[in-house]
């Protein structure tokens, strides 16, 4: 009688339970996290929620919108570019510039808060080493806060999108429900990028201060970048530099797949490098 049938079922027996107990601390984790953060994200939705509703709700006082994008066409070609008010005479085009063009500028900050935190921030409370304390591969850490701060980023989208939409149909504000949920998904790759920055920052760096400073500057210098490019056409070529080129105008020209891809993909790297980091560096105590 062969063995290898039935040692190969018992040396699978324990491996499908660790993967299951690898999973199911991930998953505790990710929860724990999202509730951790659940406060805070609901008072970013609230507050960026409640901006684009009065905007949305501004709309209609305009009067006539032909003689106002009449006016914003006196404006130089380039600057009309560099703030997205090319439309200004439609909900859509009003909404890209007085909201969504500078979104990210804000909305950035939450995952660079909590992923600057999660790491470096538990580092300096002293808590990390108690943390690592339990059975979490540091690997786990790392890919449990990031997961986590995606899901509360989409919390905070949802309510501006429910908060955007909600003002149009009750002001009567022609905005559909498919062209704003574009736009404030269009928000989840590029603050996600800046989150997963900020999460290899933490696993490098051993202030917090440090962790949220850099992708802070990166943040400004990517907006700046792409508004000087638009400007200006001998710095056009630093457009493709920065992740605002691949952010476009979702509510305007629905969601570029592709880019939107591309920029999941390279907060995914950034994670992956601070997985990497973090497993080879030193905890302070």
């Amino acid at each position: 009688m062969s063995l290898g049938p039935v040692i190969t079922k018992w040396g699978a027996g324990p491996r499908r339970a660790h993967a299951r107990r690898t999973w199911g601390t991930l998953f505790a984790l990710v929860l724990h996290t999202v509730r951790l953060q659940r406060r805070s994200a609901l008072i970013w939705g609230l507050a960026l929620g409640i901006y684009s509703a009065a905007i949305v709700a501004t709309f209609p006082t305009f009067g006539d919108m032909e003689q106002l994008d009449q006016l914003m066409r006196a404006y130089p070609e380039g600057l009309r570019e560099a703030f997205n008010i090319e439309d200004m005479g439609t909900p859509e085009g009003f909404l890209d510039s007085q909201v969504f063009s500078l979104a990210p500028l804000a909305l950035a900050f939450f995952p660079i808060l909590a992923c600057s935190g999660a790491i470096a921030g538990a580092e300096e409370r002293q808590t990390l080493d108690v943390l690592l304390g339990n059975p979490l591969p540091r690997w786990q850490l790392v890919v449990g806060s990031f997961l986590a701060t995606a899901l509360s980023l989409l919390g905070i989208a949802a309510v501006v999108g429910l908060f955007t939409w909600g003002t149009a149909l009750l002001f009567d504000v022609d905005l559909s429900l498919l062209t704003t949920a574009a736009a404030v998904l269009n928000l989840w790759p590029i603050c996600l990028f800046f989150g997963g920055l900020a999460l290899l920052c933490s696993a490098l760096l051993h202030r917090r201060a440090l962790a949220t400073a850099i992708p802070g500057v990166a943040l400004f210098a990517a907006y700046l970048a792409d508004v000087l490019g638009k400007v200006s056409d001998d710095l056009e070529d630093l457009r493709p530099a920065s992740v605002f080129y691949y952010y476009g105008t979702a509510i305007k020209d629905g969601i570029d797949w592709a880019n939107f891809a591309g920029v999941t993909l390279a907060a995914l790297f950034c994670v992956l490098l601070a997985v990497l980091a973090f497993s080879r560096r030193d905890i302070y105590t």
